[in-house]
């Protein structure tokens, strides 16, 4: 037995919208763990020029 045109239609219809939010969700992880990667990074940075800054200052103060 056929399926009528307007059910082939709405099942096409919800094939599509599931498609574009499975598109969508992969989007927006992807963004979000290149946005928190970077973070990381930065954060990284910033702690290892922090701790050469406090390295420098002790070995001025040893010198001293």
């Amino acid at each position: 037995m056929f399926a009528p045109q307007a059910t082939a239609q709405s099942i096409e219809s919800i094939r599509t919208a599931i498609v574009a939010f499975a598109i969508i969700a992969v989007i927006f992880w992807r963004t979000l763990l290149k946005l928190a990667l970077g973070i990381m990074a930065i954060a990284l940075v910033i702690l290892l020029i922090s701790g050469v800054i406090l390295l420098f200052q002790d070995l001025h103060h040893a010198v001293k």
